[in-house]
């Protein structure tokens, strides 16, 4: 995932993003304690990708109330 388009998705967006890789990512760690997960490394760009539009969305709220 690229930041910039990250940036410029609307916040309902990035929170139907952000439901959707928590989604993949307990079925990943699912499928990795089964040993059906054929790349674990996948899970780590997965909460990589999670840290990020959490980030994003606590953002904006936080330079507001520097303002």
């Amino acid at each position: 995932m690229k930041i910039t388009e990250i940036r410029k998705s609307t916040e309902a967006e990035l929170q139907k993003l952000l439901s959707d890789k928590r989604a993949g990512f307990v079925l990943k760690k699912r499928a990795l304690h089964a040993g059906e997960l054929q790349n674990p490394k996948s899970i780590k760009v997965i909460r990589r990708d999670i840290a990020t539009l959490m980030t994003l969305l606590n953002e904006p709220r936080d330079q507001k109330e520097e303002a």
